[in-house]
């Protein structure tokens, strides 16, 4: 919810390697205006296409919405299980805020104090760690289970005394996490209900990568430890703090910052609150657009469907559908992780921020660093820097800087699972990543630079804009394998990237029937404009910034 502070003094000019200038105005209001239509318009052909020639094949997917006669798509599980659960959530979280931010002295003076909902009790403590733990691990059997809570904390103990006993080997920890994260769904116990089964399912996982974080930070550190107690005091916090038990993750040396600048100022921010009060707002919003939304516009069904009815459409409606998808998947996750950080927010404490919208993100590394940023903190710090350490010659540093990256995207795919559309989702996005890191090497390079001096601000912008076709394509089409089931990314790719370039080759290039070659080009002239509305909301806000 804060905004990191930058230097009011910029350290270079803006015109520096990192982005060209901005186009002329008329060329700008051009690539806003085809970017903003066609945006727009993706959705107008998802609504024709879900009440058009897909609706008999996807009306089982279909279920009774809260409003009498209609129906709505809750085919994406993630979601259907969510809208269970959310109310679950904001009670828990509600409670726990409550509690949490009733001052110690009124704490400590009202012995008696009790809240009755969820047999929830406040205890008096003069220690202001007690207090916060006690309110924090005596939801946790409401918030999930006492058995998920029993599993979870036997594990923890398990990976730490492991650790220890190997002498802080962090090899120790990554291997029973990832086991954990990998098997857990097969041998831990869940309880039924679905609203519960979706908790304990997330604070598995979530858990496990706090355990994974706290026993890293243990590995690194255990010899220098001076207090013991004052660090297992900080772990259970870390553990048990409600908002972070599930979907944010949060390195344990953050939230032991955060604690600790919120134990120095336990003081109300206004400004703090009225940003959070207006990010709850937003919350609640996009959280009715998009049940809103499912009436009308049934991509996740079309998306959820064997490949053959991807197939059937025609080049545009494929890509619209792929699109709309795209931007309800960000939406979904927009509210998923902003109800915790809301909570947060309101605790005084620093959440990852809200992912990032698609619709202004071409480069992918931008995506990756934006949209989970709780994820990429954890890789980055976790897996990409211990390996990028040490100094190195060109050609072991090169070979290494992959290995870091296949490092990586193992985990991720750890996390999500090794099925086949996953593998190509992770393979597209490293390879966008490795060409996108190839161009940027490149256009540092002196003689690039002296090029641009010649050619001007204009001419390297709309040059930029092009070549970064050559990143966009890999990651958009990566997204699609991650959104879709088996066989629906290769189908979206064979339609219209391999046959369009082969039409393209063959000439084969009409509107009227329309050509997967004609479609191609539209796409890749969409994407100029694109990359170019993404340049300018990049380098103005850099611009902002200085």
């Amino acid at each position: 919810m804060t905004v990191p502070t930058t230097s009011t003094k910029p350290t270079k000019p803006l015109n520096s390697p990192s982005i060209p200038g901005p186009l002329p105005k008329p060329e700008r209001v051009l690539a806003w205006a085809v970017w903003v239509f066609h945006s727009l318009f993706a959705f107008v052909i998802a609504y024709w296409v879900s009440n058009g020639k897909a609706k008999k094949w996807i009306s089982h997917w279909m279920q009774d919405s809260y409003v009498p006669g209609w129906k709505m798509d809750l085919s994406d599980a993630e979601w259907a299980y969510y809208r269970q659960t959310v109310w679950h959530l904001l009670l828990d979280y509600s409670i726990h805020s409550l509690g949490f931010n009733l001052p110690i002295k009124t704490i400590s003076s009202i012995t008696d104090l009790k809240i009755c909902i969820h047999c929830n009790r406040v205890f008096s403590s003069n220690s202001y760690e007690q207090v916060f733990f006690q309110k924090s691990i005596k939801l946790r059997p409401f918030f999930s289970s006492f058995q998920c809570i029993l599993v979870l904390y036997s594990f923890a103990v398990l990976v730490i005394f492991s650790t220890w006993i190997t002498g802080g080997l962090k090899w120790t920890p990554w291997i029973m996490c990832i086991g954990f994260i990998a098997k857990a769904t097969q041998i831990v116990p869940f309880s039924s209900g679905t609203h519960i089964f979706y908790r304990e399912f997330n604070i598995y996982l979530y858990g496990s990568i706090k355990i994974l974080n706290f026993a890293l930070f243990f590995a690194e550190n255990w010899k220098k430890i001076e207090n013991s107690r004052i660090l297992l005091t900080e772990s259970l916090l870390y553990f048990s703090y409600l908002p972070y038990s599930m979907t944010l993750i949060v390195r344990f040396e953050d939230f032991r910052e955060q604690f600790q600048k919120w134990e120095q100022n336990q003081e109300i921010c206004v400004n703090s609150l009225k940003k959070a009060i207006w990010f709850g707002i937003r919350l609640a919003f996009w959280f009715g657009f998009m049940d809103f939304l499912l009436h009308f516009v049934h991509v996740q069904a079309l998306f959820n469907s064997p490949d053959s009815l991807v197939n059937s459409l025609n080049v545009y409606e494929v890509c619209a559908i792929a699109y709309v998808a795209g931007q309800m998947f960000h939406v979904k996750y927009v509210v998923i992780f902003g109800v915790p950080a809301f909570f947060a927010a309101l605790d005084g404490f620093r959440p990852p921020p809200p992912p990032i919208c698609i619709s202004r993100v071409s480069l992918y590394s931008r995506m990756w660093r934006h949209f989970d940023n709780g994820l990429y903190e954890f890789l980055k710090h976790q897996v990409y820097i211990p390996v990028m350490r040490k100094p190195l010659p060109l050609v072991l540093s090169i070979l290494r800087g992959l290995g870091a990256l296949c490092a990586v995207f193992g985990v991720v795919l750890a996390w999500h699972g090794t099925r086949r559309h996953y593998i190509f989702w992770v393979t597209l996005s490293a390879t966008e990543l490795i060409v996108e890191r190839i161009g940027w090497q490149i256009w540092k390079t002196r003689k690039v630079q002296e090029i641009r001096k010649v050619i001007g601000e204009n001419g390297c912008r709309r040059i930029m804009a092009t070549l970064m076709l050559l990143t966009v394509t890999p990651g958009i089409f990566g997204v699609f394998f991650f959104l879709g089931q088996e066989g629906v990314g290769e189908t979206i790719s064979m339609n219209v990237v391999v046959q369009g370039f082969l039409d393209v080759l063959s000439f084969n290039i009409t509107a009227f029937p329309l050509s997967a070659g004609f479609a191609f080009l539209h796409i890749l002239t969409l994407g100029y404009f694109f990359n170019n509305v993404c340049l300018d909301i990049e380098y103005f806000d850099k611009k902002k910034k200085q």
